[in-house]
């Protein structure tokens, strides 16, 4: 799940949908959740539920989300403690990605909180496992389509390894969306995998004099 830093805004919106442009400017096209690319119907989410006293018209409680996520999610958490959020926490170190699903990458105090998000938004999702998706649930589907092009691509970058062929991978993957997927693939291509990176926008990845991830107020990772 790609940590996003979407900024602060003084807009006094009237309904939460006139928040959708000025967060996909920040943090693109993408479901916060799931990293789906997603041109139609991203909806502005709220990730403290309005039904449980969430702030309807609040900045700091939006985020971007596909109709999947969005629907599984629905009213499920109380508050923002016991889960992970991209806007708060280092989500991209808290989550590790294989072709099948998302799993946890930090074992340890954080554990609880990487497994609850992912059963909140339901992101091990898959035919044929203990968390199976509806028929609707095509998230699976467009997860392994992406695998498949962003191995393609690395089979492309190892045999031509110039900076334009790292640009148009880039390009690629910025259009399929699924952050973590592409630099799972790319993560032993040190040259390509910056180029990649900065394709998406928003993506947070502020360090601390010492070159480490920073940890946001609030941060649980």
């Amino acid at each position: 799940m790609r940590a996003v830093e979407k900024g602060t805004n003084a807009t006094v919106f009237t309904h939460w949908n006139e928040a959708r442009n000025p967060l996909v400017d920040k943090i693109g096209w993408y479901c916060s959740y799931c990293e789906m690319s997603v041109r139609q119907l991203i909806a502005v989410e709220h990730i403290v539920p309005r039904d449980n006293g969430g702030a309807p018209l609040a900045w700091e409680n939006f985020l971007l989300s596909c109709v999947y996520c969005n629907s599984q999610k629905s009213a499920r958490n109380q508050s923002r403690t016991g889960y992970l959020w991209p806007d708060r926490d280092n989500t991209d170190f808290a989550f590790g990605y294989n072709k099948v699903d998302a799993t946890i990458a930090l074992p340890g105090p954080v554990t609880p909180e990487a497994e609850a998000t992912i059963d909140l938004m339901g992101l091990n999702r898959m035919p044929g496992s203990a968390h199976a998706p509806t028929e609707r649930d095509t998230r699976w589907i467009h997860r392994l389509d992406a695998w498949s092009q962003a191995e393609k691509c690395l089979s492309i970058w190892q045999n031509h390894p110039q900076p334009y062929t790292a640009e148009l991978i880039a390009m690629v993957a910025a259009g399929m969306g699924f952050y973590s997927v592409w630099t799972t693939v790319f993560a032993a291509e040190p040259l390509a995998l910056p180029i990649i990176k900065q394709a998406f926008v928003g993506t947070f990845a502020e360090q601390d004099a010492n070159g480490l991830r920073v940890i946001r107020a609030g941060g649980v990772v």
